[in-house]
């Protein structure tokens, strides 16, 4: 028997490469407002803060403080942009499907705990049809707190009955690690997400793993 009854996950990075996406989003918003087109490489150092602070990071990179009318333009037009390019660009990393339908299938109950925007989230997993595989998802906006603060794990724990010993979860980022770490539960670091180009086994996870499907060694 498993000391896990339930597993979280992030979401980009861990589960879905949306870099090209993201990348996408922010590009057609600044050229909307007159400013450089960012490279997925400059993007991909910006992730895991959630859409806000992906931006301020965006236009810190351009140069540019605009007053806070424009800011909620920009904003709103991100969403707008990203909504239309969900899923354009954006691809399951390799294993995670069938990864995933076997925890399920094992009985673990599954969750997503992201600092994506909320109305996101759902979205993506339905277009690469996995939705049905979990039993909660949690985005930017579901809770008032957002990882590092292990607020979203806390709700999983009380969701789902359990102690956090019996919660495992998995990302890519040192947000991530250091939500678990608060929590109390195992983690699991990823090696091919986006964690600002630092090594995530420097966050010091209890498991560092290169390929999703070695999760099924510790579970």
């Amino acid at each position: 028997m498993s000391q896990f009854k339930a597993i979280g996950f992030d979401l980009d990075g861990t589960i879905v490469n949306s870099l090209p996406d993201l990348t996408l989003a922010v590009g057609n918003t600044f050229q909307e407002f007159n400013l450089p087109r960012p490279s997925e490489d400059n993007v991909l150092t910006w992730i895991g803060n959630g859409a806000d602070i992906l931006l301020a990071r965006a236009l810190e990179w351009a140069g540019a403080t605009p007053d806070q009318t424009t800011l909620q333009q920009m904003k709103a037009r991100f969403n707008v942009h990203y909504g239309e390019n969900i899923c354009n660009k954006s691809v399951l990393y390799p294993q995670v499907k069938e990864t995933l339908i076997s925890l399920k299938e094992q009985g673990f109950l599954l969750a997503i705990v992201t600092n994506k925007p909320t109305q996101h989230v759902v979205p993506v997993l339905k277009a690469f049809g996995i939705d049905h595989l979990f039993a909660e998802t949690l985005g930017g906006q579901s809770l008032p707190a957002i990882k590092p603060h292990p607020a979203p794990l806390y709700y999983l724990c009380g969701k789902f009955g359990i102690l956090p010993k019996e919660l495992l979860f998995v990302g890519d980022s040192k947000n991530d690690i250091l939500a678990a770490r608060a929590a109390g539960c195992a983690v699991v670091g990823l090696t091919y997400g986006y964690n600002y180009n630092i090594p995530i086994a420097e966050s010091n996870p209890d498991w560092v793993f290169s390929d999703f499907a070695n999760i099924l060694t510790i579970v």
